[in-house]
């Protein structure tokens, strides 16, 4: 089951191929974090039934009608993501350190039209909300013995039936040996992989360079990531108080995404054996940009003054997207010494693209707040905690392909199945408070983002641990707080083909392990007007 699953997460993801968008993109930009103003990532997010906070309406735009001022506030700050990875029995780390500005929002509050109506105010808002980061580096290395990803090179040359490959390997005609215009091509370009001959004509098998005189392999493999980027939602949110007691919201969202990736793998040859390679790197650069809608709807019931109960229903998001990739291989051998290539070299000098679609989760989530001493005189102690519970159901993923009408359904479909075959269902959980003592006001929080993976042995789970002050005086406050975040995810480097000769011994290598710790330090400045 195991290895099943880690085929699944990286379909298509050994390398880039025709199509560089795996399941594993669509997960990325399915996920969220503890986001909003300073006070909102203060008590964990838990906003969905939390009146009087501006980012309150990303979570439940039935919040919104809790206003009956205006309300103007933005939110700067910095993170830091430290990642370590595992890869073969070998450790190593990367962090990386960034500004953001991660919201600004404006609140119309309304006020009672009609004497003696029950609908006591309607308001507006109208927000941008950064609900992702993407920025990070990651590193992780190893000595491997029993495979190399050029071996995937020449047996993906083989299984796609080359014969020449001065003339086919990185040909676009055809679907599969198009593809290889990122690997294959790219490795007999810079004579990582070399066709065996039968009187001097190609005989369809090939062999890598990095295999020795008795086919034994031996390299330290290299991975490097960076990542740049980051999701942001704008939103426009209506509510109504009706009575004090029912408020009712819905907001349309527009998500837009901006995604940058650079991978560099590299293999150095370690081999005491005779063996051609001295060293190869290939590097991958992918660029997405995506944008969409999505709806949400929501309510609040107040039984008694000291009690809010929230319900709300996200939307999926529906998103299309534009990628450009290339790919770019640098390789060192005894033969040719060192030489270089690129994808663009097939594609008159451009990088490819594609284009499709995504439908994220839909969510679902209720929402409790109790507040402790509601009085209107500021200077007696007051507070409340807040929760939320959220159902994400990640199965519910979908993608479509917009680029080949021939390949179009065949590529969605193998990748729909995936996504079912690999996410589940998950439910999130969000606590946080605050006690406000005249005009300083204290919080805590914390967020559980539970696994998207079916297998139990994948450990995808996301905790935020979260806290802040706040100054609140004259319709001014300001509010500096903390979020830290810790995860565990693996990365599956490359998956040897299927057609490797069982003789060879030849093996997929475990999955690297990566811990993530980020830390977010933000301020919000606001204004109630």
């Amino acid at each position: 089951m195991l290895k099943r699953l880690v085929f699944a997460i990286a379909l298509t993801g050994t390398s880039v191929s025709l199509h560089a968008q795996t399941i594993e993109d669509v997960l990325r930009f399915s996920k969220s974090s503890p986001s909003g103003t300073t006070r909102g990532q203060s008590v964990g997010s838990a906003l969905g039934a939390l009146g009087g906070e501006p980012s309150s309406i990303y979570m439940n735009p039935a919040t919104i009608g809790f206003f009956r001022t205006n309300d103007f506030s933005f939110t700067v700050g910095a993170q830091n993501i430290s990642n370590t990875g595992t890869y073969l029995n070998t450790t190593d780390s990367d962090n990386k350190f960034i500004p953001l500005i991660s919201n600004i929002t404006m609140i119309y509050g309304g006020r009672r039209k009609k004497p003696g109506s029950k609908w006591q105010n309607f308001s507006f808002g109208l927000g941008l909300n950064r609900t992702q980061n993407y920025n990070e580096r990651i590193y992780y290395t190893g000595t491997n013995n029993s495979s190399s990803l050029s071996l995937n090179y020449y047996l993906d040359a083989e299984a796609a039936g080359i014969r020449d490959p001065e003339n086919q390997l990185g040909v676009n005609g055809d679907q599969i040996v198009g593809s290889l215009a990122h690997t294959s091509a790219l490795a007999y370009q810079t004579g990582l992989i070399s066709p065996f001959t039968v009187n001097n004509q190609p005989d369809g098998f090939f062999y890598s360079a990095a295999q020795a005189t008795d086919r034994s392999v031996l390299v330290r493999q290299e991975n490097m990531i960076n990542a740049r980027g980051g999701a942001n939602e704008i939103s426009f949110a209506f509510g109504a108080n009706y009575d004090d007691k029912l408020y009712l919201g819905g907001s349309a969202n527009i998500p837009t995404i901006t995604y940058k990736h650079d991978r560099t793998w590299r293999e150095t040859n370690l081999n005491t054996t005779p063996t051609d390679l001295n060293e190869f790197a290939v590097t991958e650069s992918l660029k997405s940009e995506g944008t969409g809608i999505n709806l949400k709807i929501g309510g609040i019931y107040r039984p008694v003054k000291s009690l809010n109960l929230g319900a709300t229903f996200h939307s999926p998001s529906w998103m299309t997207f534009t990628d450009t990739y290339r790919s770019t291989m640098v390789t060192s051998t005894k033969t040719f010494e060192v030489l270089e290539a690129s994808s663009t070299q097939t594609n008159n000098g451009f990088d490819d693209e594609s284009k499709y679609t995504i439908r994220t989760p839909w969510k679902g989530v209720l929402s409790a707040t109790y507040l402790f001493s509601p009085s209107a005189d500021t200077r007696k102690p007051t507070g409340f905690i807040s929760f939320d519970y959220e159902y994400m159901d990640y199965a519910s993923m979908r993608m479509r392909f917009r680029n080949d009408q021939v390949f179009d359904k065949e590529d969605s479909q193998l990748r729909n199945d995936a996504i079912k075959d690999t996410y589940k269902g998950a439910s999130n959980i969000r606590v946080g408070g605050e006690l406000k003592l005249h005009v300083i006001a204290f919080r805590l929080g914390y967020a559980l983002y539970a696994s998207p993976y079916k297998n139990s042995e994948i450990d995808g789970k996301r905790e935020f641990f979260t806290g802040g002050i706040g100054y609140r005086n004259r319709g001014f406050y300001m509010d500096l707080g903390l979020v830290y975040g810790s995860n565990n995810r693996t990365d599956q480097p490359y998956v040897l083909s299927s057609n490797a000769d069982p003789l060879d011994n030849y093996t997929t290598p475990g999955a690297a392990t990566i811990r993530s710790k980020s830390t977010n330090v933000n301020a919000t400045f606001g204004w109630k007007f």
